[in-house]
């Protein structure tokens, strides 16, 4: 008797450890109707799309990314990891063993056959592409339940939120009067724009901007709507702002849209107001559609979203500080990292994109470290380090001041004690003292090493501006 207990028991133990691990795995369906079931976190994933790629890394991945798609560049370390592509072999994919393929549904219709293969071979293929801001998050969920990242997932959901709080409050301010009204190119070439829904126009409306093809149609239900000429031009004295997305469905230069037949009925390119902006920050389904988002507002409303006042309380300001402010306030245009191949054209003896190792391209400061960096602002940058946190110098100031500003030829002559004819950067620093944007002190001394101080660059930069102005 005690024996039949004890047998059904066990038995009973056992249905109810399978209900139970039945209960733990996790189902949803993929952007191409497939059901996903996660029994246990995937730990050799192999991605085909770069957002998908930079949703990983976002979730605290990297050893388990064992492969990324071509000429993907950020973050950085996307371009030490092994390539594939849906041109591969399956062969090639197999033999890598992962676990888990990321693709997108055009992937999955234009590449059955692989997929077959993939799947035969007893790798999950996960099909996935959100349109909307509302299926972006629910995306980042998925991801967290295929990598064991649920926790992230939803960290990264608050931090977006987070992000939006602060962006509204900006855009608050911004009377209704003054509110840009914009079109938006998404692929010049068949003049179509983006989708009332897309990810770009949400970015958009963020921003404080006015979307003026808020009637157009979605394209066989993707973010890309058809327009037209015509309906551009009917909007033609309504379009404050020109906006375009660069990518590999755009390539496009503000002189081609400028130059385009009839566009100078658009209100936008008659004031030079066109403006070009990376794909990769406001199509894509990642954390920095925050930076899209405030580089259009950058764009639009520069007073609002260019604000420099926490720099102007520092006695001391920082390398990262000063290239932070002065990319703000000439309102420069952000760099975003090229694709790859871009990347390795550019000299080896010249940094490039990603290569600081005390800079955190995680964090916020990078971009404009690199965008002055890549605008030739610092002098004598070594390829490696940046060294973001060492005090801004005198020298650096009026070398950034000397590349950015197309300054008059003429100047007055001053004697400077401290600095010989043969110091590197004389030139520079004797041109500044001779128009007065920079001064000496009372011992004819311009201290080159000296610091600076928030308010200081701040009365340099805005001087250079106003002179800047006159010409």
């Amino acid at each position: 008797m005690k024996k039949r207990i004890t047998g059904m028991l066990v038995i009973g133990l056992v249905v109810i450890m399978g209900f139970c691990m039945n209960v733990s795995a996790l189902t949803f369906m993929d952007n191409s109707n497939n059901k996903i079931i996660v029994k246990k976190p995937f730990k050799r994933i192999i991605s085909l799309y770069g957002a998908h790629t930079e949703n990983l890394f976002s979730l605290g991945l990297n050893n388990e990314i064992i492969g990324v798609s071509k000429n993907e560049a950020y973050p950085p370390m996307t371009m030490k990891k092994p390539v594939f592509s849906y041109h591969d072999d399956a062969e090639k994919f197999i033999a890598a063993r992962p676990d888990l393929i990321l693709i997108r549904p055009m992937i999955a219709r234009a590449y059955k056959n692989l997929i077959r293969e993939l799947r035969r071979a007893g790798i999950t293929v996960v099909s996935l592409q959100p349109r909307t801001v509302k299926e972006m998050f629910s995306y980042w969920k998925k991801l967290g339940m295929l990598t064991g990242r649920e926790k992230q997932a939803e960290k990264m959901i608050k931090d977006f939120h987070g992000e939006l709080v602060k962006i509204k409050s900006i855009v608050k301010k911004i009377p209704l009067s003054k509110r840009k009204r914009v079109y938006f190119e998404a692929i010049h070439s068949r003049m179509k724009t983006f989708a009332p829904s897309s990810i770009a126009i949400f970015a958009l409306k963020t921003a404080g901007g006015i979307d003026v093809a808020k009637d157009a149609k979605s394209r066989r239900g993707t973010n890309i709507a058809e327009y037209g000429k015509e309906r551009i031009l009917s909007h033609g004295n309504e379009i404050d702002v020109f906006l375009a997305q660069r990518g590999a469905m755009n390539h496009i230069k503000i002189r081609k849209i400028r130059e385009e037949g009839g566009f100078k009925a658009i209100k936008a390119v008659r004031n030079h107001q066109i403006f070009i902006i990376d794909e990769k920050i406001v199509s894509r389904p990642t954390m920095r559609l925050l930076d899209g988002i405030y580089e259009i507002g950058r764009i639009l409303y520069p007073a609002y979203f260019n604000d420099i006042s926490r720099f102007l309380k520092k006695r001391i300001l920082t390398r990262a500080d000063f290239a932070e402010m002065f990319v703000k306030m000439m309102n420069i245009r952000l760099k975003t990292p090229n694709y790859l191949h871009d990347i390795k054209k550019r000299d080896n003896t010249r940094h490039k994109y990603g290569e600081f190792k005390d800079v955190d391209y995680f964090g916020d400061r990078y971009k404009y470290i690199e965008t002055a960096v890549y605008r030739g602002l610092f002098y004598n940058v070594r390829k490696n380090e940046f060294y973001p946190d060492l005090p801004v110098n005198r020298q650096s100031v009026a070398y950034a001041l000397f590349m950015n500003f197309d300054l008059p030829d003429s100047f007055t002559p001053v004697a400077i004690k401290d600095v010989k004819t043969s110091y590197p950067l004389y030139t520079q620093i004797e041109i500044l003292v001779g128009l007065k944007l920079m001064h000496l002190n009372s011992k004819k001394d311009f201290l080159p090493m000296g610091p600076v101080s928030g308010k200081t660059a701040f009365k340099i930069i805005q001087k250079a501006k106003k002179e800047l102005d006159k010409d």
